[in-house]
């Protein structure tokens, strides 16, 4: 119920296109039962004036019959107008609160979250959304407002009747939905739950397609994906099963309440106690006082669903706005962000479950210093570098930015200070689809086209970019297909001389590259190492000589610090792992 009331307040900013939408909806409902109900006495009445061979006022109900079905064809067009003009403003409500949730969510929240999760809101779930007007709320408020009507109107011609009709209306539009909703709720759970495993399974399953077809993997993972599809298809069964069976409860509903009108209306007529032309009229004004309601089973079918996608959106924002209270940062004062900064890690220790990634590691970057981190695959290097960008929890210890003027955690800075401050360049670096200047000025958005042009030479990428046609213009395609890695490792370099970062963290900047390209890297690098203090993961002993510490971490401990030279000396353990290449 909660979540309902909800979803109402989201739509309060459209509640006159929507209680516009219902009133047409009502006029419809009203108008075709009349038009059913006069049709009925005006077709009896006509037969029973020619078989008695006397006169009556054909003009007076005709009339009225048209101006019935003018009225119905009217408001129905009108309310298929203003319901889906509705329905498509409540669908622009949501996506925008979507978004704007996800905008107000903090960078740990959003980097802790699966991307495919996330999609599966915005995709998923807001398709769900987009029903509650239309197929929830609109059979509702129409049913409200039109039994009422109804049931005032047919009472005055007899209570008998009224009390069969509005029982009919009580199974078909109270105690099928509910029955069906209550069955449905687990099951909609259920199918929400199995759609996001899918989209997720999907997702995996695209972004790891070269790897699958390395490990000859490929038919596992489809069979995997086959399974979950085979189960969701289930779900969705059950909830069409469960509709077609309310449709046929409803039908039976309608026609036995039809049986008993006139069951209940026969002996009237044969004790003159009614009109005999009556009893088509009332007949046909119980069949068609079911429209009222027949759309409700649907809606309480459709409600579950609705719910548990508005229950996993309003989770989102409830932590977004959660993330707000708690996301207290601290005042830094106006020379905060000059390059003399101390970036200390102390104590820090994190855990993936019962797996211990990182133990007491402790080290200092100073201004302007070198620092290189060697170790081999699982000794935490990745880990650390992801708990600098802020991206991730700290779970032990702290890691604080120290200058004269005072001491700062890092998680407790903005995102625009940390960035200003520390500049991340991973080894897999994403290339959007869009120009090579719209990608540079990600870094820097008021940068110049000389200040592009200048990074880009800096970062080695002069003889690249002198041979480009369109210069800045040229696009680089969806995750920068249109250039190498190693242009593509180099476009990243271009982008943190335009941020021009205090503190620059390197992973793994050379792995994977070719020898040329290697070269271009290490000399943009050597440029940036002489403007800011540098932190990397390497293990390419060319940039190794270069550093003037080096963290050897195994097992997430610390083993040995020192110059390169100094471990190579004394650690040959050392030496095996940083001349492997």
């Amino acid at each position: 119920m909660h979540n309902f009331i909800r979803l109402l307040k989201l739509c309060a900013p459209h509640y006159k296109a929507m209680l516009l939408g219902t009133f047409l909806a009502t006029i419809t409902v009203l108008a075709n039962v009349g038009l059913l109900a006069i049709s009925g006495w005006f077709l009896a009445s006509m037969a029973a004036a020619g078989l008695a061979g006397v006169q009556m006022n054909y003009f007076t109900p005709a009339g009225t019959i048209r101006f019935l079905a003018i009225v119905r064809t009217a408001s129905r067009y009108g309310e298929r107008l203003v319901t889906h003009n509705a329905t498509f403003l409540l669908l622009s409500e949501i996506r925008t609160n979507v978004f704007a949730t996800l905008s107000k969510l903090n960078n740990v929240d959003l980097a802790m979250s699966r991307s495919a999760d996330l999609v599966n809101r915005l995709q998923n779930d807001v398709d769900a959304l987009d029903k509650f007007y239309l197929n929830v709320l609109l059979p509702m408020l129409v049913a409200l407002l039109s039994v009422p009507i109804i049931m005032l109107f047919m009472s005055a011609y007899n209570g008998n009747v009224a009390l069969i009709c509005f029982t009919g209306i009580i199974l078909i539009g109270v105690v099928i939905p509910a029955l069906l909703s209550a069955k449905l709720t687990k099951n909609s759970h259920k199918e929400t739950q199995l759609s996001a495993q899918l989209r997720s399974e999907l997702s995996d399953t695209l972004t790891g397609l070269r790897e699958l077809s390395i490990y000859q993997a490929r038919s596992q993972q489809l069979n995997k994906c086959d399974e979950l599809s085979e189960q969701y298809n289930q779900q969705l069964f059950i909830r069409h099963k469960a509709l077609a069976n309310s449709d046929g409860l409803s039908l039976l509903v309608v026609q036995l309440a039809m049986l008993a009108s006139i069951v209940t209306i026969v002996p009237l007529v044969y004790a003159s106690s009614m009109v005999n032309v009556e009893l088509a009229m009332l007949s046909l004004f119980v069949l068609a006082s079911f429209e009222s309601v027949l759309l409700l089973p649907n809606a309480f079918i459709e409600l579950p669903s609705v719910l548990k996608a508005a229950e996993r959106l309003f989770t989102l924002e409830d932590k977004a706005a959660s993330s707000q209270v708690k996301d207290t940062h601290v005042d830094v004062d106006e020379n905060f962000n000059s390059q003399n900064h101390t970036l200390a890690l102390n104590n820090i220790s994190y855990q993936y479950g019962e797996q211990t990634a990182l133990t007491n590691i402790s080290f200092e970057l100073m201004p302007q210093q070198k620092v290189a981190i060697v170790g081999r695959s699982g000794s935490g290097k990745t880990t650390l570098v992801n708990l600098l960008t802020g991206l991730w929890p700290l779970q032990q210890g702290s890691i604080t930015l120290n200058n004269q003027n005072s001491v700062v955690d890092l998680h407790s800075l903005n995102n625009d200070i940390r960035a200003s401050v520390i500049n991340i360049l991973a080894q897999q670096h994403h290339i959007f689809d869009g120009t090579l200047s719209e990608n540079l000025r990600y870094a820097a958005p008021n940068a110049t086209k000389e200040q592009m042009i200048e990074a880009l030479s800096l970062a080695q990428l002069s003889p690249w970019f002198n041979e480009l046609k369109e210069g800045l213009k040229t696009r680089l395609g969806t995750g920068g297909r249109n250039v190498s890695q190693g242009q593509s490792r180099r476009i990243a370099i271009a982008q943190a001389l335009l941020k021009s970062p205090a503190i620059l963290v390197l992973d793994e900047p050379t792995e994977g590259l070719d020898n040329q390209s290697k070269q271009g890297v290490m000399q943009a690098i050597m440029h940036i190492m002489n403007n800011a203090s540098v932190l990397t993961i390497t293990h390419d002993p060319a940039l190794l000589a270069q550093m003037d510490n080096v963290v050897w971490l195994e097992g997430g401990k610390v083993v040995a610090q020192g110059s390169h030279k100094e471990l190579s000396g004394a650690y040959p353990g050392y030496v095996a792992l940083t001349t492997r290449f």
